[in-house]
């Protein structure tokens, strides 16, 4: 009897979105997955190896612009050396948008005292 088997003998695990072939790989060789030592390899923690060993798949991300976006030109005139307005702390900065830009709030990452 002849048996051809398709099987890859050199496997790289490059990330964890790789891990759900070596899997099956591994399920087909009747072997069992040491995932400490892949989460030690790959620097992530072994729970997070068993999801996706599992088939996790992360979800897409979309991009989404910044609050501050569209403030981004008056700040940068604001905050130029040909600007008549010094701004020492930017304390001062959010204060002075808060007064003349109607329904401005204050993002958190701004407002920062230092």
């Amino acid at each position: 009897m002849y048996l051809a088997l398709n099987v890859e003998t050199s496997f790289e695990i490059k990330s964890l979105t790789d891990l759900p072939k070596f899997k099956q790989l591994m399920e087909y060789l009747k072997m069992k997955i040491n995932k400490s030592k892949l989460a030690e390899e790959l620097g992530v923690d072994r729970r997070t190896v068993d999801k996706y060993l599992n088939g996790f798949v992360p979800k897409r991300k979309r991009k989404k612009p910044s609050k501050i976006d569209q403030y981004c030109k008056v700040i940068a005139a604001l905050l130029s050396e040909d600007s008549k307005q010094v701004f020492y702390h930017r304390r001062v900065l959010c204060q002075y948008l808060k007064k003349t830009i109607t329904g401005w709030s204050v993002p958190p990452l701004l407002f920062v005292h230092t």
